[in-house]
């Protein structure tokens, strides 16, 4: 810091010196050692009176040090306070309680802050305007405890104001004074300054305002009451319900937003996102910023990278709202069924289009939970064939065709039939990456009018299931308003010819005795080599084994 030391000052230029009191703000005592000589104010500066601590003692306007060590610790305190962090200083207009200065008749350091707009001890809001002329008061007056209009501001009447700006009032004098607040200010105030005290009082009464604009720390006339209360106490409201206060305004930001591609921080915090890694940057907010990545893991919809590098690992990994791919890849089902959940309510997530046409989905991560039980738990009967479209007495007829491994869920004979709701899922998969249409085209046909009309066995449809898992056969639409697998369509022409290659034995997959045959064994040196594993082989719905004919 330069010094602002005068050394030519010239010391029978004061009458009168009256010391400072040891909480007296610089501008309140300046005004009234000028009061005290008959001076105005901005004289005081032109005969080289500055409020810095060397000055003040050169000029005899402190008493012995030895004697009065507090008052000379805290009045430099207050110099290099005054010139190295000018910003902590309301200096264009002045405020004050009529009762403290009815008490005594000097100007209260904390009085002179931004943001001290109530006073901590009375519980009444500090006034700044004079009730006798309607002006706002000003340094530029003769009297401590007098306006410009000669009326007396300690017979001003205050108003009561609410207890959390009272209690905020508080918190900024024991910052200004430096008193041990380990036990008195909890997060996200309990390592900051005052200057950071201030700026964190800014920053929740302005961007954390619904309507706030884009750059709303830049408040017009800050230093009136006017415009300074509805900060502090939406500040005050934020820190005495501390952090849910907090966690509830980013949510109502996150909801007024409601961009119509996806979310991103820019787009629904703005500024207030950037300043907080910016502008509130160091270990004394870490509270602050730590708050705001609990909620990004908790309640956030957009998308989180680990490329973000402001981001702690705890917040990505930790996210309440996950991107639908690492859903997809958690639950084990492609996008397309992914989507279908979600539609049906199974999954609680959110589908957003992108600025480049693309699709964004996020997904709630506990409810993944519920979902991946039942996709790999175990449905009975009458859902599986809810979910198939199939009808009870055809259910009855595929079930232990098309899922081999489905069981009994009792001892009893008279117990329900269960199967893998992850085997039905993986058939249904199936309609959700499959074109949809109204009516089949004439030479196509669904498999509901197979069920229907054509005089296919259990074993035949068993058959035609089983290939359109192997893509041995594909269907080329979905029926729309028909469920399940029932909705499958295929050409007619390719569908019979299939079948005619199935009966003549031709098919993908050969029975033990066809594999003899051609291979010009016996059925026992079949069996023989499929036990070794020479031949690949499955046991396939229905029948003792299958080999694939290629093998």
């Amino acid at each position: 810091m330069a010094k602002l030391t005068n050394q030519n000052l010239i010391h029978n230029s004061l009458l009168v010196r009256p010391h400072p009191f040891r909480n007296e703000g610089p501008k309140g005592y300046m005004l009234r050692l000028a009061e005290a000589n008959w001076m105005p104010l901005k004289e005081l500066r032109n005969v080289g009176l500055i409020y810095e601590y060397q000055t003040l003692v050169i000029e005899a306007l402190l008493p012995a040090k030895e004697l009065y060590q507090e008052l000379h610790l805290s009045v430099e305190y207050y110099s290099t306070l005054l010139y190295r962090k000018e910003r902590v200083w309301n200096h264009k207009i002045p405020r004050f309680c009529p009762e403290c200065l009815a008490e005594d008749a000097f100007w209260r350091a904390e009085w002179e802050l931004f943001f001290y707009d109530a006073c901590a001890t009375h519980r009444t809001w500090l006034i700044d305007q004079c009730t006798s002329c309607g002006k706002t008061l000003t340094w530029d007056r003769d009297s401590i405890v007098r306006c410009k209009c000669g009326a007396d501001l300690r017979t001003e009447l205050a108003n009561a104001c609410p207890d959390n700006v009272t209690e905020l009032s508080k918190i900024l004098r024991i910052k200004l004074n430096r008193i041990d607040s380990d036990n008195l200010i909890a997060a996200p105030l309990s390592k900051t300054d005052i200057e950071q005290t201030q700026r964190i009082i800014r920053y929740l009464g302005t961007y954390m305002y619904e309507s706030a604009d884009k750059n709303p720390l830049k408040v017009k006339q800050v230093a009136l009451m006017s415009r300074s209360w509805t900060i502090t106490s939406l500040a005050a409201e934020f820190l005495t319900y501390w952090p849910d206060a907090f966690y509830n305004a980013l949510t109502k930001i996150q909801s007024k937003s409601a961009v119509a591609d996806k979310p991103t921080f820019n787009k629904v915090f703005g500024h207030a996102y950037h300043y907080l890694y910016r502008g509130l940057k160091g270990p004394a907010f870490e509270e602050m910023r730590g708050a705001f990545e609990i909620w990004l893991s908790q309640s956030w919809r957009g998308g989180l990278a680990k490329r973000n590098k402001r981001l702690t690992a705890f917040v990505v990994d930790r996210a309440t709202w996950i991107p639908g791919n690492l859903a997809c890849d958690i639950l084990g089902i492609s996008s397309q069924r992914l989507k279908f959940l979600i539609r049906e309510g199974a999954i609680e997530g959110e589908c957003y289009i992108t600025e480049k046409e693309r699709e964004h989905i996020m997904v709630k991560r506990e409810s993944l939970e519920v979902v991946k039980q039942n996709l790999s738990g175990e449905i009975d009967m009458t859902t599986a064939r809810t979910l198939l479209g199939l009808g009870k007495k055809r259910t009855q007829q595929l079930l232990r065709l098309i899922f081999p491994e489905a069981r009994k869920s009792g001892t009893s004979s008279s117990s329900p039939w269960t199967v893998s709701r992850f085997d039905v899922n993986k058939l249904l998969e199936i309609n959700a990456k499959t074109p949809k249409v109204c009516i089949p085209d004439e030479d196509c046909v669904s498999l509901a009018h197979i069920l229907r009309y054509w005089a296919w066995t259990a074993k035949d449809i068993a058959n035609l299931v089983n290939a359109i898992r192997t893509e041995e056969l594909i269907p080329v639409n979905v029926l729309e308003g028909v469920s399940g697998i029932s909705a499958w369509v295929f050409p007619e022409k390719v569908l019979k010819a299939w079948r005619e290659t199935l009966l003549k034995g031709l098919g993908v997959w050969l029975t033990i005795t066809q594999t003899a045959k051609v291979l010009g064994i016996h059925e026992q040196a079949a069996y023989d080599i499929v036990n070794l594993h020479l031949l690949k082989s499955e046991l396939l719905h229905g029948q003792p084994h299958g080999l694939p004919r290629d093998s």
